[in-house]
């Protein structure tokens, strides 16, 4: 038997300023159906987290569809696979709805509390 596909329980939101633009970006991971995959919506517009919408970017990963770009999406990414999240929906909101382009904030969701670590 295979390894079953995963997704969330529930809806996470993370929001935080973006590591080139400095704008806040707020984003809604919402659990995905079996088979969905991993894929962004921005302003209506769905992107699926996939090497074929993999557009030439200057110091991040960029997804592109349809005149709509996502910016710095490796780190949300990588989290989600470390995690085993198969199926979900990315949902990026922005304050400015006439942007076609938007970047995820780096942290995602990781905080960094003060404090060093220890050496073992």
């Amino acid at each position: 038997i295979g390894k079953l596909q995963q997704t969330l329980a529930g809806c996470i939101e993370l929001s935080g300023k973006t590591l080139q633009s400095g704008k806040v970006s707020k984003v809604k991971i919402w659990p995905g159906f079996a088979g969905q995959g991993r894929y962004f919506e921005f302003h209506s517009n769905l992107i699926p987290a996939s090497i074929d919408f993999v557009r030439e970017s200057l110091l991040c990963t960029s997804l592109c569809k349809d005149g709509y770009k996502i910016r710095t999406v490796e780190h949300l990414l990588s989290a989600l696979e470390a995690k085993g999240i198969d199926n979900c929906r990315i949902q990026i909101q922005n304050l400015d709805s006439e942007d076609t382009e938007v970047e995820v904030h780096i942290s995602c969701g990781i905080d960094f509390p003060k404090g060093n670590r220890k050496t073992v």
